[in-house]
């Protein structure tokens, strides 16, 4: 059976050639993925100004969330105490040990590093590894190799947890998708083989050997692809990482790196995927009795095992299921993580339940079919019905594409618009002065003083978390800390005060929501513990409580208080509320900084403006890699299709033998093209909107997703076109020879 399944292999070219690819590409757009995560993990940042140093002391960014599992990565610099730099001298091996400042200011006794060098001799990962020893239970971690490179550069820790979750999420998708992919085009080949795997059973071969056979020849196959997409994998991560950087998604100075791990998982999916599709697509074949086999592989008929049905009813459930949390308990951002997943889910259950559902759009599409194109319409209904199985296995890729593509586009659409309003509701100033330098103290009582200035603030950003009492509501992203300015955060900030003045946020003291305080259990005069962004335990009063909008995660602390807690350790930022008219405020505060040299002002256009560019560059990792799933959905249907169609020389050539010209037959063909197409968008576009509607009503309390009709319009049509190229191409193929050839030609 093994020789068998050598000489099947190459004398059947064509039909494996489409399985090859689905494999190849499958394994290819895994091994990216793979390589963007192990890139965020090891987040491996060759040094620059620490070169020089064997082995670097640095603060600890990460942070665990206190009645939490989770940790976090800090957004500020937490610096390292002087008084270390003594206790690392010390260590036996140290040749030298310096304090440095790489980020002007650091507070007083504090530096950012220590850059340690190495007697002769002594090994850095060892002296690395005693000097961790020494400053066990201090808030520092040990560097060496390219690791010293995250000293320099603290927020590649941060932007490589970004790509770490982008890079699970889509490698998830990837996963899904191309083990589908390969599975449905394995089992649309071996359903071409029908014939040939009845034949083996009426001439005495055994189910086992059969079995065998069809296993054998996907093992092989299967090992050849994902081995020659090693390379392309390698490659398509690292041009993915570069577009990602390029963007400002993710560090430059970040290295892709790519290890063994991604290789074995994509060459493991792609080949349980074929190597499961053989199996069971083999198993009927190999099991019925032989003159059953040669009755059942005439009449096509497509039998669903209760076993797909029982997975296509499963991912059916589990996207119901992420539909009622998002609309139930999602908000914000976060509703994007259950409609992401669900998407796929309704996509994979319906592709699982096409040839039920073939059926059934089928019979509603071909009154218009027929009605429209006569004969050849009429063929094309025939057909398609005839053959249920074949048609089912081309129409799964179309649902993928059209289901997949709609519903991510527009929930980044959608998300957009609602990032979009958010951010405009919540600017509720007029301008923006930004200071190069650290602004003086004086600045903001100075931009009061203009005219028709109703109020101006200080505006520090950063985050932070809830120490005590505990806060089960906070998430790993911790909450926005924005410094204020006392008397003008109420003129400058989109919050109603429910209880206490903002006026009274001085000194050691925080204002936050009404709904999140009732959570805490605290009230005006209470005591909360605040970790903030560089590592810093601050006990803050509650001075103030406010009401704002679901989006607006913010705690309000006095700038002078947070702002030395930042890198920068200074203000940069004021905020300008105008009391009158805007451009005229504007105005004046152009003057104001035409006088002062380092001062810039931008009005509200020009904020929201920046704001879209930032979104987009947010937004620009998820259309790239959606982008990358969508184009391998999209070759699927093209290598089904031209499977699909190419096998049917035979069946063209008895075509015209009866009196179809070539021009009738290919006709027929893209008739059948445009219902297969038709059948995979309705149902892609159910599959779009059971979750779409869901989101969209999470985000922004419609019933309809933002965004173009433009988007859907574009990915029905790409179907369209994909399936007719698909279908007519090894049409025309199909039809050129002789008539006669054709017709006893093997498919």
């Amino acid at each position: 059976m093994i020789r068998l399944a050598a000489h099947t292999l190459r004398h059947r070219a064509g039909t494996f050639t489409a399985a090859f690819v689905a494999m190849f590409l499958g394994a290819a757009i895994v091994m990216a993925c793979g390589g963007l995560m192990e890139t965020g993990i090891r987040t491996a940042v060759p040094p620059q100004e620490l070169a020089g140093a064997d082995v670097v002391v640095a603060g600890d960014q990460r942070y665990d969330i206190p009645g939490s599992e989770e940790s976090a990565v800090l957004t500020e610099r937490v610096r390292v105490d002087a008084d270390l730099v003594g206790s690392v001298a010390a260590v036996d091996g140290v040749r030298n040990a310096e304090g440095l400042v790489l980020d002007d200011p650091a507070p007083a006794g504090t530096v950012d590093v220590i850059a340690v060098t190495t007697e002769p001799g002594v090994d850095a990962q060892s002296l690395d590894d005693r000097v961790s020893h020494v400053l066990d239970g201090t808030a520092t971690t040990t560097l060496a190799g390219d690791d010293r490179g995250v000293a320099e550069l603290p927020e590649a820790s941060a932007s490589s947890e970004d790509l770490i979750a982008l890079a699970g999420a889509f490698g998830g998708f990837a996963i899904v998708v191309s083990m589908f992919g390969v599975a449905s085009m394995m089992a649309l080949s071996i359903q071409q083989r029908g014939r040939e795997l009845a034949l083996l059973r009426a001439v005495g071969a055994t189910p086992v050997q059969l079995r065998r056979m069809v296993v054998g020849e996907t093992l092989v196959l299967s090992l050849i692809a994902t081995a020659l997409a090693v390379v392309p994998g390698s490659w398509l991560g690292e041009f993915l990482f570069d577009r990602m950087a390029d963007a400002g998604v993710v560090s430059g100075r970040v290295e892709f790196r790519q290890g063994w791990i991604p290789l074995v998982t994509a060459v493991g999916a792609a080949t349980l995927a074929a190597v499961s599709a053989a199996l069971v697509a083999g198993r009927r074949a190999g099991t019925v009795r032989p003159a059953e086999a040669l009755a059942e592989v005439s009449l096509d008929r497509a039998r669903m095992s209760r076993w797909r049905v029982f997975f296509a009813l499963l991912a059916l459930a589990g996207g119901t299921a992420l539909g009622v949390v998002t609309i139930t308990v999602m908000s914000g951002p976060l509703t994007a993580s259950t409609a992401g997943p669900a998407v796929l889910l309704w996509a994979i259950g319906l592709a699982l339940l096409s040839p039920m559902l073939t059926r059934a759009v089928t019979a509603v599409l071909q009154w218009p079919l027929r009605a429209v194109t006569g004969t050849a319409g009429h063929l094309a209904v025939l057909n398609t019905r005839a053959r249920v199985g074949r048609t089912a296995a081309v129409v799964t890729p179309v649902v993928l594409l059209t289901g997949i593509a709609t519903g991510m586009l527009y929930q980044q659409s959608t998300e957009n618009a609602a990032t979009r309003e958010a951010f405009a509701d919540g600017l509720v100033a007029d301008a923006v002065v930004t200071s190069a330098d650290p602004a003086d103290p004086d600045l903001v009582e100075r931009i009061t003083a203009l005219p028709g200035v109703a109020g101006a603030s200080a505006h520090v950003r950063s985050t932070g978390f809830v120490e005590s009492p505990r806060d089960s509501s906070q998430s790993e992203e911790g909450w926005t800390l924005r410094g204020v300015t006392p008397a003008g955060a109420a003129a400058t900030t989109a919050v109603a005060t429910v209880d206490g003045d903002l006026s009274d946020l001085r000194g050691e003291a925080v204002a936050l929501a009404a709904d999140h305080a009732a959570g805490l259990g605290v009230g005006i005069g209470d005591t909360m513990t605040l970790r903030l962004g560089d590592g810093s335990a601050l006990d803050v009063a509650v001075a103030a409580t406010f009401d704002a909008a679901d989006d607006y995660d913010s705690l309000l602390l006095p700038a002078d208080v947070l702002a030395p807690h930042t890198t920068d350790g200074a203000v940069h930022e004021v905020l300008v509320a105008a009391g009158g008219d805007p451009d005229a405020v504007v105005g004046a505060l152009t003057e104001l900084a035409a006088a002062e040299p380092g001062l810039t002002v931008d009005d509200w256009d020009a904020l929201f403006e920046a704001h879209g560019e930032q979104q987009q560059t947010q937004a620009f990792a998820n259309y790239t890699i959606l982008a990358m799933i969508g184009a391998y959905a999209a070759i699927s249907v093209i290598n089904t299709l031209s499977s699909s169609t190419g096998a049917r020389r035979r069946e063209f050539g008895l075509q015209r033998l009866t009196g179809a010209t070539r021009a009738q037959v290919l006709r027929m063909v893209s008739l059948e093209g445009l219902l297969v197409a038709s059948v995979g968008v309705v149902l892609g576009t159910v599959a779009s909107l059971a979750t779409l509607v869901p989101f969209s009503l999470a985000r922004t309390d419609s019933l309809t997703p933002s965004g173009s009709p433009l988007i859907y319009l574009g990915v029905v049509g790409a179907a369209l076109v994909l399936t007719l190229a698909a279908s007519l191409l090894p049409g025309w193929r199909a039809v050129r020879g002789r008539a006669a050839a054709a017709a006893v030609a093997v498919d």
